[in-house]
């Protein structure tokens, strides 16, 4: 999902308006920024990279009805399915450029989903819909994630990405109950 939407980014023109900066050349790509500093890194140093740092559950949209009456062919029937999941992506953008450009590029980044919130594509199948938040962790998380991700930290910007709900598409319709049927027994 999260190439997907690092595609989205590309197809909206995210890289293509952070390159309206002088002298700066960015690639927009979806790698954990935790690899930066391994020997083995293919990441290059001029990247904004996009990092899933954390994914939930929204919890107070999940007690929402499973159950929907349906008609087929004059026969109402009761659609059972689990409950919709919806999620919520911290995605990470940080960028490898010297600090200066880097910090430029943040603020780019910044003004870009000031404008643009909403996301919509299809990945696995499925229509996603992603509204954008920015996030202001205070500095004791922006350490612990930093420490998670390996320690140095680049200049970055958290965002909380609230996917519209996921449901797999199997339907499992039951019959309606009409009537009541009670016969009287009475055991000693």
């Amino acid at each position: 999902m999260i190439n997907k939407f690092v595609d989205k980014l590309n197809a909206d023109g995210l890289a293509t308006y952070i390159n309206t900066l002088q002298g700066i050349t960015v690639k927009l790509g979806a790698q954990n920024v935790a690899e930066i500093q391994s020997d083995e890194n293919n990441i290059d140093s001029d990247n904004l990279l996009v990092t899933i740092v954390r994914i939930e559950e929204e919890s107070t949209l999940k007690n929402f009805p499973n159950k929907r009456l349906i008609e087929d062919a004059g026969v109402f029937k009761v659609d059972k399915r689990f409950p919709k999941i919806h999620l919520n992506y911290y995605l990470l953008f940080s960028c490898t450029l010297q600090y200066d450009k880097a910090v430029a590029v943040i603020y780019k980044t910044i003004k870009y989903f000031q404008n643009q919130r909403k996301f919509a594509f299809t990945a696995d199948e499925d229509d996603i819909e992603l509204n954008m938040e920015l996030c202001s962790p205070s500095f004791e998380q922006l350490n612990n994630i930093w420490g998670m991700l390996g320690g140095k930290q680049i200049p970055s910007i958290l965002y909380k990405a609230r996917v519209s709900a996921l449901e797999r598409d199997i339907a499992k319709p039951t019959p309606v109950i009409t009537t009541i049927g009670s016969e009287s027994k009475h055991y000693e």
